[in-house]
This record gives structure tokens, sequence and C-alpha cells, in this order.
């Protein structure tokens, strides 16, 4: 397709010249000039005067003059302007190209303003290819403003939103304790379905290291992840810190699809889901960057796959524990594998008479201490129906529990009264449940208040024990907590609960209430949930109940508060309790977050040391003043009492540019060679550069201890 057309076409011979506003459509090349000569012989077309040339997402401008063969497409041009899909944008006093790929001289690249760029780069000459979306330049001189700020003989960076091969950007910093850290990742993508990044990294002061990591998606476009790092620390690092691990190692593999076995059903869906890490120290999880936290001891890996219907569930799972804090991690209790089918709730004979089903198989082990089998059933059939026209309803189920337990490897293990266990453990309870509800909703001029009450009585009609789970044994069990063991101590001897469910066959009601307030616009203002379990013959469970109540407040847009506490009238102290808080509102976002737990065994016991307390505080402001942004972050632990981190930011991002500056103190557990988890406090500033869209980097500096 060819159309030229302008205010005043004329013609002598093979030349046409247009004039005024004049343009030229050919192929998929659109031009637009003051001024289009255009050779019919030849095809050659010159554009003078304000020339803007068109082809698919990439747009070339010429002040002054743009040659081009129409039959190969040929373009040279002077002063010229190209610009990608991305933003990114290149003038250059010469150019020339031919389909899609274009060199250039004496150039100037930026992602900002034309007129006055915040950040630049000058350069002597480059190429770019629009169909492989990728530039090439060489002795870029990066800007800010007019401030050079580095230097590098070649550059490489892709111009569109497709995955390139080749370097991304690297990660600097400086420590006293480590050294100059350098890490330089490389991308390697040949395919659409599978990249791989190779990760190298050098600290001075400490050793080197890197990572490899592959990334494969599957016919769904799930991804799979699979990450292998390594680190050696050099002798001095090692003898320094006293150090456990030289060498630090380990693999992560992520992955999580749908749909496996089970295709274009309706009725039946089915999920795979893995996530697990094998590794030798904590520091495995800091090495994948410079900068990065990791303050678990414990880490748990799995692997399930759950076939799901209508009416029926089937679940199996695996999850594999490890505790870094020991010396090894042959004691530590693995879920090898677990196996989970429920039955959803059915209608059984008649509508109102409702059953469900749940099984549960586990086998759990570890290559040192004891492990067990375990089958669980449980079997609730229950009826409801509606009384005072409708504004109560009235239920009862009964509910038939039987679980087994084969030990293994259980020699020497003694229950609280000193007697050995047997090999076989069973335990049945049936149990029923009645209830009474209320919802109650009713409509005012200003909101919608809804209200839910229910009281549930339930305890054991029958039951059978083995002596290793029998009332007394679990009596024994309960009389060493309320003497104040250690938990040191109590892991000596076999605990009736921690197998068995013994609150099945005790005499209970529980008790709930809530509140529900809504605007006009079905949006949430306020609610008010309480909860009380009470045991009606068992005085030690009955004196470690708790009153929860649980509150949120929603007042207006951009302010949320939430809160809980669970209160102890036996102990007449609160075992637990939390708050959250957000406000975000005109430029301003901040939170407060509080958590404390008492330890269960100091609780029970009475004992309200501090060493038994579990909690943090953490707080976090940020406001935009305007000229820049300011961001704070401080948490303390509660129970320990002591700060855990805080940093301050200030940033500034002006479209196409951004940097920021942070100063930083956080506490990192390190692994000793005696087993012993030492905290390390790290302070550290941290200067970033942001070239929108081209790429981040920065520079870190950490301080001495």
């Amino acid at each position: 397709m060819f159309d030229l057309s302008a205010d005043d076409v004329q013609a002598k011979g093979d030349i046409i010249t247009a004039s005024g506003n004049a343009f030229l459509f050919y192929g998929d090349i659109y031009m637009v000039a003051q001024k289009i000569i255009y050779n019919k012989q030849t095809q050659e077309v010159q554009l003078e005067g304000g020339a803007k040339i068109y082809q698919g997402n990439v747009m070339y401008l010429d002040v002054e003059r743009v040659d081009i063969t129409l039959q190969d497409k040929f373009i040279k041009m002077s002063h010229l302007y190209l610009q990608s899909a991305m933003g990114i944008w290149i003038m250059a006093e010469q150019g020339q190209g031919k389909d899609g790929h274009y060199t250039f001289k004496r150039g100037v690249i930026s992602g900002c303003d034309i007129r006055s760029p915040l950040w630049h780069l000058n350069v002597t000459s480059g190429t770019y290819d629009t169909q492989k979306e990728y530039m090439s330049v060489w002795n870029p001189r990066f800007y800010i403003g007019r401030v050079p700020v580095f230097y590098l003989p070649y550059f490489v960076a892709p111009t569109g939103n497709v995955r390139k091969s080749g370097l991304l950007y690297p990660e600097m910093s400086f420590s006293n304790r480590q050294g100059f850290m350098y890490m330089q990742p490389l991308f390697i993508a040949p395919y659409n379905r599978w990249d791989i990044t190779l990760s190298p990294q050098i600290r001075t002061n400490r050793g080197f290291g890197g990572e490899v990591e592959f990334n494969f998606a599957d016919t769904d476009n799930e991804v799979a992840r699979l990450q292998g790092r390594y680190f050696q620390n050099s002798d001095d690092y090692m003898n320094v810190n006293n150090l456990k691990n030289q060498h630090i190692y380990g693999g992560t593999f992520l992955y999580k699809t749908h749909n496996v076995l089970v295709k274009n059903s309706e009725r039946v869906n089915d999920g795979f889901w893995a996530n697990v890490t094998y590794m030798n120290d904590l520091e495995y999880m800091r090495l994948q960057s410079l900068n990065a936290v990791f303050n678990t001891r414990l880490y748990e890996s799995r692997i399930n796959y759950f076939l799901n219907s209508n009416k029926h569930y089937f679940g199996t799972y695996l999850k594999y524990y490890l505790d870094l804090s020991k010396p090894n991690n042959d004691d530590t209790f693995q879920a090898l594998p677990q196996i989970h089918y429920h039955h959803y709730t059915d209608s059984l004979f008649f509508k109102n008479l409702l059953y469900t089903f749940d099984y549960q198989g586990k086998h759990i082990t570890r290559p040192s201490g004891y492990g067990y089998y375990q089958n669980t059933m449980s079997l609730p059939i229950g009826v409801a129906f509606p009384i005072a026209k409708d504004y109560f309803s009235l239920g009862g189920s009964l509910d038939m529990y039987a679980t087994s337990v084969l030990l293994k490897d259980a020699f020497g293990l003694t229950d609280a009264t000193g007697s050995a266990l047997n090999k076989n453990i069973n335990y049945g309870v049936g149990s029923y449940n009645v209830s009474i509800n209320s919802d109650i909703a009713r409509p005012y001029k200003h909101f919608f208040h809804s209200m839910h009450f229910e009281a549930i009585f339930s305890g054991a009609l029958y039951k059978y024990t083995s002596y290793a789970v029998a009332d007394d044994k679990y009596q024994a069990y309960n009389a060493l907590i309320d003497q104040g063991l250690s938990t040191e101590a109590l892991s000596m001897y076999w605990n009736p609960s921690d197998i068995v469910d013994v609150v099945k066959n005790k005499h209970k009601v529980d008790l709930k209430l809530s509140h529900y307030f809504y605007g006009k616009n079905g949006k949430e203002l306020f609610y008010w949930r309480i909860y009380q379990r009470l045991f009606l013959q068992d005085s030690f469970l009955m004196s470690n109940q708790v009153l929860r109540n649980e509150i949120g407040f929603l007042p207006f847009s951009g302010l949320n508060v939430s809160a809980s506490a669970f209160y102890s009238y036996t102990r007449k102290a609160f075992s637990e309790a939390s708050l959250n808080a957000s406000f975000s509102r005109w430029g301003l976002d901040s939170s407060l977050t509080y958590y404390f737990k008492l330890d269960p065994l100091y609780l029970a016991s009475g004992l309200y040391s501090a060493q038994g307390n579990t909690g943090f505080a953490r707080a976090n402001l940020g406001y935009d003043f305007g000229y820049f942004r300011l961001n704070a972050n401080v948490g303390y632990d509660v129970g320990l009492g002591y700060l855990k981190d805080w940093y301050v930011t200030i940033s500034k991002d002006i479209r196409c540019f951004g940097i920021g500056l942070k100063f930083a103190q956080d506490v990192r557990p390190i692994l000793t060679a005696d087993n012993q988890i030492t905290p390390i406090t790290n302070q550290y500033v941290k200067i970033e550069f942001r070239f929108v869209p081209l790429a981040n980097t920065g520079l870190t500096y950490r301080f001495e201890e």
C-alpha cells in the first residue's frame, strides 16, 4: 500500500514533490514532514522539516533531513530521535538502519523528559534493535542532571518488557565485618519456558560463593523454581566470629500447580504444592542477597497434594522441619507422610439429619528418639431445626471419635508416674453436642446491625482409653506442671495430650457472641466477638481457660483499628493481647502492631517471669513532604526487652528517577561453633539510585558491631 498526500503536490518526471503537511504511508511505515520528495524510479524518499516516522512502536524524528529507500527500507538520518514502547529514547547526530536494526553515533539516552532529563547517558556510538528490543552502547557516562556519576566501557540493556539474556544490575555493599561485597547476576533466557540466573558473589573479608536459580514454566504457565547456594567462609572470618560451618550450602524447590491428574472437570479439581528447603546454617537464607534478613531457627518444608470435589476431599502432606539451633536434626519430629480424607457435610436418611466424616493418618518419625503411627477417625451425626419463629435454632449431634497410636523406638519412655509405656495406645470416645444459636439482623437509618449468639454443651457419653492415656496419667502430668517444672524437665515424661485430644471426653460449654455494624454502602464499621469455654468437671483445664475478646473499628476511610485480649479469671492475668492500628490518608501512612503472650507453662504454674513472655511491638510512619518522602520503622521485643531493628529512609521519586538514603540497624542471630544462637547487632547505611525504566543500583556500608 502506498499513499502520498499534502497541501500541494507537484510532479516533474519521476520526481513527486509534496509540500505542506505532507504525509506518506508505505507498508507499515507512516511518515510526516513539511516536505516529502519521492523518486518513482529509484523509490527513494527525502523528508525535510519536522520529519516524523512511525514504524510499529518506534518513532523517529529528524529536524533536518531523512533519506529512505522504500524497496529495502534503508533509512539514513541526521539528528535522529528513537523511542521504544517502554519510554526509553535515543537522540544522536547521525544514524542509519534497516529492517529494524539501527546504528547511531554521538548519542544521548534517557527515559526522562526530553527537555531537561533528570538522568541520561552520553555515548559515543551504539546499536538499537527494534525487533529483539535491546540496545548496546559504547563508552556510556551516567549523569544525574549535569553531574557525572560513573562510567562504563560497554553497556547493554533491554528496551522492551520481554525477557532477555544478559547481566542484571549488580548489588554492592561495604561492611567493616565482611569487607567489600559484590554480587553480579547473569540472566540466561534462551527459551520462553525456562531461564537460569547465575549470581556469583564475593565478600573480601569473609569469602566467596554464589547461587544458581533455574525457573521452568509448565503448560499452564505455573513456574517451578530450583535454587542452589554455596558460600565458603575464610579461616580468619571463622576464627574471629567463632562460626560453626565454614562451608554454607543448601537448596530450595518451589512449585505449585493445579489440574495435575484431573483435567477439564467441573466437579473435581486437584493441586500440588511444594516448598522444600535444606540448609546447614542460618546464613544460607541471608546469602541470597547482600542485605537479606532471616531470623527463624525453625524452618518448615512441605509437599502437599489434594483432590477435591463437592462431597469429598483427599490430601497427602509431607512436612520436614529443620531446627538449626541444635547440633543436629536427629531428634526433630517429621511428618512423612500424613494422609487426610474428609467427607463434607451431607444429609443422612432425611434432610435435617446431617453428618460428616474425617480420617487422618500420620507417620511421625525422627532418626533419634521415639516416633509413631497414628490413625484418627471422627464421625459426627446431628440434626438442627428452627424454633421460636426462626429466631433460634436448636441442634443436637453425636460425635464418634477414635484414634490408634503405634509407638516405635519408645524404649525407656515413661509416663509421669514412672511406668513404662506399651507400644499400642488406643483411645475412643462418643460425645454429645447440644447447641442453641440465634442470628438476628436489623436495618437502622444510618447503619445495619447483625448479632449472633451460640451456646454448645458437649461431653462424653462413652469412652475407652488405654492405660497410657487414662485419666490418672493425665492428672499426674498436670501435677508436674503445677510444680513449676521447666520445659526441659517435662520433656523427660510422656504427655498424654501430645498425641491424643483428651478434651474430647470432657464435659464443657462453649459460649460465643458476636456483633457486626455496617454502613449504608455495606462497609464494615465495627465488630465485637467474645468467646468463653467452661469445663464443668476438670479443674486443671478450667484454670487454663481464657475469655477471648476481639474488636474492630473502622470509623472512616483510612483508619483501621483491631484488638484482641485473652484474659484468665483464674490467674487474674492477660495471657495474650494484640493491637493493630493503621492510618493512611492525606499523604500519611502509619501503622502500629503490638503482640504479647505468656508462655503456657508459666501461665499454668502461676510463675509470671519475664523469661516466659513472648511478644513484639512494631511501628511504621511514612509521609510525603513533597520535596522528599520520609519512612521510619522500629521493632521492639517485648518479652526479652531489647530493640530488634529500626530504619529511617529518605527518598525522592521524580517520574523517571529516584534516589533513597536508608539508615538502619537489625539484630542477626548466627550459629556458633558450640551450637549456640548468638545475636550480632548490625548497623548500616544504604544509598539507592533508580533509573526508570532502565535499572536500579545502590551501595551499602555496614559499620562495626
